[in-house]
């Protein structure tokens, strides 16, 4: 499975972006600190979608920290503020995917799709020998396991 961390001080936004992604295996956090730790836990992350401006930690400080344990860490930057991070020429701001509020859920989805791909699926089979095979998707190439 494909691990998002969701960070968001606003209960509404986290609630959204975890139905949306209900499909990726989620963990969800109300602030940086929060975030650092679910982080820890977790080990490697594909994916962290996060609010840019939070009361204890921004945005930037959180994806700095984070990158510095996976520094190939996709980012998704949610906000309200997008003209006013635009005007003020930060360097590392262009580097970020972003995403404006109000978005809708077309658009979450498409944006963390295009950052990481669609989330992987698993179905299970019965062979002819008995054995139970595990197919997962979503890989290049299909992953089977086989189990009695």
């Amino acid at each position: 499975m494909k691990h998002i961390l969701i960070v968001d001080d606003d209960t509404g936004i986290l609630s959204l972006v975890a139905r949306v992604l209900a499909d990726y295996e989620l963990l969800v956090a109300y602030c940086g600190e929060e975030a650092l730790a679910a982080a820890s836990r977790a080990g490697r992350l594909d994916l962290l979608v996060t609010d840019y401006l939070m009361p204890s930690m921004q945005g930037d400080e959180l994806i700095g920290r984070l990158r510095e344990a996976q520094p190939d860490l996709k980012v998704l930057i949610l906000t309200g503020h997008v003209k006013t991070l635009d005007a003020a020429n930060l360097s590392w701001w262009d580097a970020e995917r972003r995403l404006a509020k109000p978005f809708g859920a077309a658009a979450l989805r498409t944006a963390v799709i295009n950052l990481i791909g669609p989330p992987q699926t698993r179905s299970t089979r019965r062979t002819d020998d008995g054995l139970c095979a595990i197919e997962q998707t979503g890989w290049s190439q299909p992953l089977t396991l086989r189990m009695r």
